[in-house]
């Protein structure tokens, strides 16, 4: 099996951010510009009201757009990954895909589970990204927890093509 080097990963990763930075981007500017097109401006004596009790308002916007984008990114990466893509648009443009132990596709909840595992690898300085260097099935932390592997697609259909002209021959 050939399994998905770091770089090509690292390249797969910048491509799926690239394309949530523009969608989240288009999104922010819808917001922004219906904001200011309802926004009829206070008047003075409102506005020193609104100024002493902006910062916390500002920080609980601040905190629930960070929990939608994750939760979006969450998403987008366990519903590309669980479904028959087996991958997130960045892998599939490198021509990767990931899998189980078995090389089937992940269900919602191991997509979840290899998503949300990243968080861990954030936490200890990235080292459980870098270990995909250095794993002998380049496999990142992440993808240990899940018991996952991200391999080359065409080597993977190559393989089921054999293992399924193997089971038809018996």
């Amino acid at each position: 099996m050939l399994y998905a080097g770091f770089w090509k990963r690292v390249l797969a990763h910048i491509i799926d951010s690239l394309i949530l930075w523009f969608v989240f981007m288009i999104i922010g500017l819808i917001m922004f510009v219906i904001q200011v097109v309802g926004d009829t401006g206070p008047s003075t004596a409102e506005a020193s009201l609104i100024t002493a009790g902006e910062a916390p308002i500002f920080t609980a916007r601040m905190i629930i757009q960070i929990l939608l984008n994750l939760g979006a990114v969450w998403l987008y990466s366990a519903i590309m990954e669980s479904s028959k893509c087996r991958a997130t648009v960045g892998k599939l443009a490198l021509g990767i895909v990931v899998v189980d132990e078995h090389n089937r596709k992940l269900s919602f909840g191991r997509a979840s589970a290899r998503y949300w595992s990243k968080l861990i690898s954030s936490i200890i300085l990235m080292i459980g990204f870098i270990m995909t260097a250095f794993t002998a099935k380049k496999q990142a932390l992440h993808d240990l927890i899940a018991r996952t592997y991200v391999v080359d697609k065409r080597e993977l259909n190559h393989i089921l093509r054999e293992q399924a002209e193997r089971g038809a021959g018996m």
